[in-house]
């Protein structure tokens, strides 16, 4: 387990590890990189190494600088042995190397260290819902016709799904099951709870990995909501496990502190138009111990949200998702019945926007970059409004 500079740098040495990749994600969670040679890597943790702000969507004006975090490195497995390859994520700083007040990772770890200070602490796991798409350059059709666990030779993915669990094992993640889900050519892939920046990190290059997986199996994986229009949408279900004192009463409150920011988090969770293809009109923001609601909760201290989308940045997302819920615990909110949830979900981007733009508390969650972030989220709506098929918005959502 390597932990500092220099367990990193000896790794390094000692494994002919020739490129690194300084990886970081903007606003909407895409992975970006720049890489530099491992003979680099010292003085890119002494002096970081400059991006365009531009580059994190929505923030910019300044030059800023990335900082390599040793405690975030995964080998890429798909990458030769001789000159190998690893990721190191990243912090974004200032150009005196000091903390990027919207740095998706700072915000989250700013909330995860505000939740200590309470006597908690908290770890997420992931189930994370994709489409595998056969490589056509006209149509858009899944790669198999199987449903929910489904077995070989029906369910074609079974060996794509296998090599992207060992190609993240090589990395250092913790994937503990898989399945064909109900949708053609769907899959989904759980997580081993993790601390929330572990989380939202794995995460990432676990889009990396079936993407690249998928490339070299001559298929293309979507990570879309609601791909195909007349099939399940996909999920990015987020379970939260509170830890510390008298910590069952303290996760009620906490879901309290959800369903009250609810609709404020939800621009961030889910971030597209398609997002709310998904999610239909009229979802109510309810809970239940059921797959129908917008939150379940466990015996377990455990709260599981079911709405967001892997179009979110999920340090954003969990950075709000926990200022909600520590509000909750420090208020002392008692959860609501669930016959007092009477509130809905947006039925587009463009009203989660223009609820967004008005809270006062989502806009001192995000400071200074807020506005700057939306209008880029209108702009894609914009852009994706104009698109009427499924390939042309499959082709347009690529890049998530």
């Amino acid at each position: 387990m390597i932990s500092t500079k220099s367990e990193l740098l000896e790794y390094v040495r000692e494994n002919d590890v020739k490129f690194v990749k300084l990886t970081f994600c903007d606003f909407f969670g895409r992975q970006r990189n720049i890489s530099v040679l491992s003979s680099q890597l010292e003085d890119s943790f002494e002096h970081g190494v400059s991006i365009d702000s531009s580059s994190l969507t929505g923030v910019g004006g300044t030059d800023l600088k990335l900082m390599p975090v040793s405690a975030l490195m995964s080998d890429l497995p798909w990458r030769p042995h001789s000159g190998r390859v690893v990721s190191v994520f990243c912090n974004i700083g200032n150009l005196d190397c000091t903390p990027f007040v919207c740095d998706p990772m700072v915000l989250l770890d700013s909330e995860v260290k505000a939740l200590a200070k309470l006597g908690y602490s908290a770890k997420v796991a992931t189930e994370c819902e994709f489409y595998v798409m056969k490589d056509e350059a006209d149509i858009l059709e899944p790669i198999d016709n199987a449903d929910y666990c489904a077995s070989y030779p029906f369910d074609k993915c079974e060996t794509l799904r296998r090599d992207v669990i060992l190609s993240l094992e090589d990395m250092g993640l913790k994937p503990i099951s898989a399945h064909h889900e109900r949708g053609p050519g769907q899959n989904e892939i759980d997580f081993e709870s993790a601390d929330p920046i572990s989380a939202a990190r794995n995460f990432v290059m676990f889009k990396a990995a079936v993407k690249t997986v998928s490339a070299i199996s001559g298929c293309v994986a979507s990570f879309m909501p609601k791909p195909l229009s007349n099939q399940p949408g996909s999920g990015l279900h987020l379970s939260i496990t509170l830890s510390g004192k008298n910590s069952q009463k303290a996760s009620r409150a906490f879901a309290e502190g959800i369903l009250r920011r609810y609709k404020e988090i939800t621009c961030l969770a889910n971030p597209t138009q398609n997002s709310y293809k998904r999610l239909g009109k009229g979802y109510k923001i309810k809970y239940a111990d059921d797959r129908s609601t917008a939150i379940r909760i466990f015996d377990d201290n455990t709260i599981q949200l079911r709405t967001p989308d892997s179009t979110c940045n999920l340090f954003v997302a969990l950075s709000l998702i926990f200022a909600a819920g520590r509000e909750g615990i420090e208020n002392g909110y008692s959860l609501r019945p669930v016959s007092e949830c009477n509130d809905y979900l947006f039925d587009s981007v463009g009203d989660a926007i223009k609820f967004a733009r008005g809270s006062e508390w989502l806009h001192k969650q995000i400071p200074v970059h807020l506005d700057g972030v939306l209008d880029t989220i209108q702009k894609r709506r914009d852009d994706a409004h104009a698109l009427e098929t499924d390939r042309e918005l499959f082709d347009f959502y690529s890049d998530i």
